[in-house]
């Protein structure tokens, strides 16, 4: 699980940079960051190689919209699975997001 946090918090700080600006694949992206927290909250928390799987598949859907240089797709991605696992399973969005805690 340590290792799951540590892969999140890199991928929420590589998006973090992205700018304002709007894409044509934004809605393709927010479906995606849906489906993607949508897969990581179905897994058993206990299993963590099952969970760290899901994260990396995240990572993997994500990097589709980072590899095209689609910066704003890549910042709707993060947030539509940010939004996505903080509404469906807020103990997990805690432990991966903890940082999101203290803004508050």
């Amino acid at each position: 699980m340590k290792y799951l946090v540590h892969i999140v918090v890199v991928l929420a700080m590589l998006m973090a940079g992205c700018a304002e600006e709007k894409s044509p694949l934004d809605a393709e992206a927010r479906d995606s960051g849906m489906r993607a927290a949508a897969a990581l909250v179905a897994v058993d928390h206990t299993d963590t190689m099952s969970m760290e799987r899901a994260v990396m598949d995240a990572k993997a859907k994500q990097s589709v919209y980072a590899l095209k240089r689609d910066s704003a797709a890549v910042r709707a991605f993060d947030e539509a699975f940010r939004s996505y696992l903080k509404e469906k399973d807020r103990l997990l969005y805690q432990s991966i997001f903890p940082d999101d805690q203290k803004k508050k």
